[in-house]
């Protein structure tokens, strides 16, 4: 069951980025760097088998969030808001494969807890965003053609097909 969430969290987030990618590429780039990223780690640990150790892909996806928040030209703000919304993700993506790569069991860690507050925190976060990204699809660029408020809906559904194993298994 955790295989097909994964894949379809895999298929969201692609849809995602092509939805990224079809939206004035050349102005998205810092976005596109976090799909390119998000896409390259889910891949390497839902069909690759986890290759890279996912502590890389976490870091990776913590850099490309600083790269994509930087000061750059001023922008309207519904382009920062999906701005900070997409480092947002790249957090969450990061939380999660933590989450579902640190051993569970109680004397796992340094101070005994293993992963159960990060899972927990990480479910919550899960939350939040999906509430945010459906209320980010349904106020941000409204003049604007679907292909651009389509991207916010399609991270936000891939987090929570990410998350769901953590929750049944």
């Amino acid at each position: 069951m955790g295989e097909v969430l994964h894949v379809g969290a895999l298929v969201t987030t692609a849809a995602g980025a092509c939805c990224v990618a079809a939206d004035r590429p050349a102005a998205r780039v810092r976005e596109l760097l976090i799909a390119a990223l998000m896409l390259l780690a889910m891949g390497d640990m839902v069909v690759g088998g986890g290759r890279v150790p996912a502590v890389f892909w976490a870091a990776a996806l913590l850099l490309a969030a600083l790269v994509a928040v930087a000061p750059g030209r001023g922008r309207r703000g519904a382009d920062r808001r999906m701005r900070a919304f997409d480092a947002l993700g790249a957090v969450l993506m990061a939380a999660l494969l933590l989450a579902a790569h640190v051993p569970a069991s109680a004397g796992s860690s340094h101070h005994g807890s293993g992963a159960m507050p990060l899972v927990v925190l990480t479910l919550v976060g899960v939350a939040a965003y999906a509430v945010g990204a459906v209320a980010l699809f349904v106020t941000a660029h409204r003049d604007r053609p679907l292909v651009t408020r389509l991207p916010p809906l399609a991270m936000g559904a891939s987090a929570v097909l990410m998350a769901a194993p953590l929750v049944v298994g």
